[in-house]
């Protein structure tokens, strides 16, 4: 009897063992699955936030891309105008205003005029032999290029060299 006494400690410790193991597994388990949905939601908040500042630095372009004709029109106004003139002066004035508030937005102008072609930020509206300039290089703009935040919104129209 003492024998079989024996052999049932023996089996209920090697079962508790068992349990205690189990319990170990489980744990560890548990704590692997839960630092991956915490490593998952650390990443969709980042992921969340990129998207919310892309969203607030873009959110303007539309209205942006939509002024970009005006600023044109005030271009071509001023282009061989007198800057005596107060009414000029008026225009300019105007022109400079609304331009630095696009400006503040972050709207850049493309550098063209005497530059290398860059497809990505200019239109090749013309192709011109002309042994002032070298091969590919911009000779004339014809309409301005703008980037708001790093980011073609309008390429250069350019006339390029051949």
């Amino acid at each position: 009897m003492d024998e079989q006494l024996e052999e049932i400690d023996a089996e209920i410790v090697d079962e508790e063992g068992n349990v205690e193991k189990d319990s170990s597994d489980d744990d560890n388990e548990y704590k692997e699955k839960y630092q991956r949905l915490l490593a998952d939601f650390t990443n969709f908040k980042k992921r969340e936030e990129k998207a919310r500042a892309d969203f607030k630095k873009f959110a303007s372009s539309n209205l942006i891309e939509e002024l970009l004709p005006v600023l044109d029109n005030f271009d071509r106004a001023l282009k061989d105008q007198d800057e005596e003139d107060s009414f000029v002066q008026g225009i300019m004035m105007t022109r400079d205003s609304l331009w630095k508030v696009l400006e503040k937005e972050g709207l850049e102008e493309i550098e063209s005029d005497g530059v290398e072609f860059d497809p990505n930020f200019h239109h090749a509206f013309q192709t011109e032999e002309n042994e002032d300039f070298k091969s590919n290089y911009i000779i004339e703009t014809y309409q301005k290029g703008y980037k708001l935040n790093d980011r073609v919104i309008r390429p250069s129209m350019v006339k390029v060299a051949k």
